[in-house]
């Protein structure tokens, strides 16, 4: 009888062992896809991001011509995307805060889909956008590989999170109040908000490093 009841703790107190560890595993899974980028909800950032990106890729280019303006406007937002993107794409590699590296995976995302709708808007209406990074933008990503750690961070946030996204959200609104053609007022209208998300997400990211939270990995 006393060996059942040792056999039977044992089974107990493997049983709830089994739960723990279970319990523990799933709190490590769900902590990879859960969690804040800036003050909003990692679920809410990946919702939004996702929802732009439909919206962008639904545009329908028709053949109508370009104003001088209109083209203008065009590689207003190109040159904008082109900077914001080859700046991401090296903070996807050496961000030290997982925040910051979010926000620059959403960012490259999001300017890989505006790029390629702005090219087959511009091949429908026969316009060529540049195809590589201009000498502005190589400066820019040259500065930022020339610096690691907590000051890359800040410095991509900075750059490309704020002053980049400052910049894109005036020339949407520049788009959205003057641009007569229709593909271009459509790419403004639907990339707009996601353009204020991410100014307002990066924003929140520097706050949060000034105030000490790192986040780092």
């Amino acid at each position: 009888m006393k060996k059942k009841s040792i056999v039977l703790g044992l089974a107990i107190a493997l049983a709830a062992a089994n739960g723990s560890f279970a319990q523990q595993n799933s709190a490590m899974t769900n902590s990879g896809t859960t969690g804040m980028v800036g003050k909003e909800s990692k679920a809410e950032f990946d919702r939004l991001n996702k929802k732009g990106a439909a919206d962008v890729a639904a545009i329908r280019p028709t053949s109508a011509k370009l104003s001088s303006a209109d083209q203008s406007l065009m590689m207003e937002v190109a040159k904008g995307g082109m900077k914001q993107l080859e700046m991401s794409k090296v903070a996807v590699q050496k961000a030290s805060n997982e925040a910051v590296r979010q926000l620059a995976q959403a960012e490259v995302q999001e300017q890989t889909g505006l790029s390629a709708k702005l090219k087959e808007i511009a091949q429908a209406k026969g316009i060529t956008l540049p195809a590589t990074p201009d000498a502005e933008v190589q400066a820019a990503v040259s500065r930022l590989q020339a610096v690691s750690g907590m000051a890359f961070d800040r410095m991509y946030v900075t750059e490309s999170g704020v002053k980049g996204h400052e910049k894109l959200d005036s020339v949407m609104s520049k788009v959205k109040s003057t641009a007569t053609d229709a593909n271009l007022k459509s790419v403004a209208q639907v990339a707009h908000p996601l353009v204020k998300n991410h100014l307002k997400v990066s924003r929140d990211i520097m706050t949060k490093m000034s105030d000490g939270n790192t986040g780092s990995r």
